[in-house]
């Protein structure tokens, strides 16, 4: 290998590794509703189709950083992440599981989803960002919540994941 090969495997790398990074971040971003990280992961003109949400990504940002009083807690989890890096641009298809508890006439029902993002990525101002992204959802199910968290072995977890920035993911990172 000579010299400017091996500068573009690096590059390719650690594009592939600010990706994956971005898409962890995403994940984080909507679970514990944080707005400001939300907002830092796309660029000034993204765009998205997911559902109802279509075109600009502003209204998308807003409505999932906003307090829903019928979803109680989400889990998302990112993995199988492909990446095609063009210099600047990428594209990639990442797969995502996510995990709800809706509140619904005092039901709670857990909804299990299972999708792709299909994105257009762009490096601005030397970071990465998601330029567009189009939600491809596969599958779901959906069920009456056996969730027990306040007995038995459950009782003796004292940290619990929250839709806030009352997380203990922010002690953690100082945030």
């Amino acid at each position: 290998m000579n010299r400017e090969s091996d500068l573009d495997i690096l590059q390719e790398v650690e594009a592939k590794q600010a990706l994956q990074h971005l898409n962890a971040t995403f994940a984080r971003a909507y679970d514990r509703m944080d707005r400001c990280l939300m907002i830092s992961l796309w660029t000034d003109d993204a765009k998205i189709d997911w559902g109802h949400f279509q075109g600009n990504v502003q209204p998308f940002v807003i409505a999932a950083t906003s307090p829903d009083e019928a979803l109680e807690r989400t889990f998302s989890s990112i993995s199988n992440e492909y990446f095609e890096i063009d210099g600047n641009t990428a594209r990639g298809e990442v797969y995502v599981i996510n995990v709800s508890t809706i509140v619904s006439k005092g039901e709670k029902e857990d909804r299990l989803i299972g999708g792709r993002f299909l994105d257009h990525y762009r490096k601005d101002r030397g970071e990465w960002k998601i330029a567009k992204r189009t939600f491809v959802h596969d599958w779901n199910m959906n069920h009456p919540t056996t969730a027990v968290l306040d007995e038995g072995m459950f009782a003796l977890f004292r940290l619990r994941g929250e839709r806030s920035k009352n997380d203990p993911v922010y002690a953690l990172l100082g945030e």
